[in-house]
């Protein structure tokens, strides 16, 4: 949706302050979004989970955590995935109550968890290496996500191509109006509110990304979204 901001003309502008007022330049203005997305096969994905151990002796506990990450790490190495790609730290270490006195008489417990966070290189072994992790006890909170290695290269084109499509909107918009559209005064990433020039009025909206399909039973899904927007401010001529 495009915002139309005329300088003195805004109905708006009666609304406000006189100081406020005084800061707004002279000449009109008008304000255009652009957008660009593409969806696309990923090539990368991402695991996180936890992995943790409860004992009523510290030592046992740390020691039964050691085991398990010991055992996960052998199975990632199986299925392909480098250490480099292994991303693990010790997420708490705490003590908690038992409901019931344990076979030692002790009362408390220590609960050491682990978070880890691997990224997948091959796509090709990511059903397999999925199922291996379901199929491990004490790995919990698997959650994943997706991506392209060359996603950032991606990002600055459609960037641009957002860019065009602003400054093509704000053309039409401009003749529309018997006008021509000047340079750009103003720049932001995404909707208008994100732009803090103090003579644009923050009007909120903006087009939401899209979101990636849920994947459930953490399959890779055939495409990925990758959207960016832009808002810009040009002077009328």
């Amino acid at each position: 949706m495009t915002r139309a901001i005329l300088g003195a003309a805004l109905t708006a502008l009666l609304a406000m302050p006189a100081a406020r007022a005084a800061e707004l330049p002279s000449y009109p203005l008008v304000s255009t979004a652009g957008k660009a997305q593409a969806w696309l096969a990923p090539d990368l994905g991402e695991l996180q989970f936890e992995t943790g151990a409860q004992h009523t002796s510290a030592e046992a506990a740390s020691a039964t955590l050691g085991e398990l990450s010991a055992t996960i790490a052998a199975l990632l190495a199986e299925h392909g995935v480098a250490d480099a790609d292994v991303d693990s730290a010790e997420l708490a270490k705490k003590t908690v109550g038992l409901s019931k006195p344990a076979a030692d008489g002790a009362t408390t417990a220590y609960v050491l968890t682990r978070h880890y966070r691997v990224q997948v290189r091959d796509l090709a072994r990511w059903p397999a290496l999925v199922a291996a992790l379901l199929a491990t006890e004490h790995v919990d909170s698997l959650s994943v996500s997706f991506d392209r290695s060359d996603s950032e290269q991606l990002n600055r084109d459609l960037m641009r191509q957002a860019a065009d499509d602003a400054r093509a909107n704000g053309t039409a918009l401009a003749r529309s109006f018997g006008r021509k559209l000047g340079p750009a005064m103003a720049i932001t990433r995404g909707s208008l509110d994100k732009l803090t020039a103090p003579f644009v009025a923050q009007t909120g909206g903006g087009t939401p990304l899209p979101r990636a399909p849920a994947t459930a039973n953490y399959a890779v899904p055939p495409t990925i979204p990758f959207a960016q927007a832009v808002t810009a401010i040009f002077r009328l001529q």
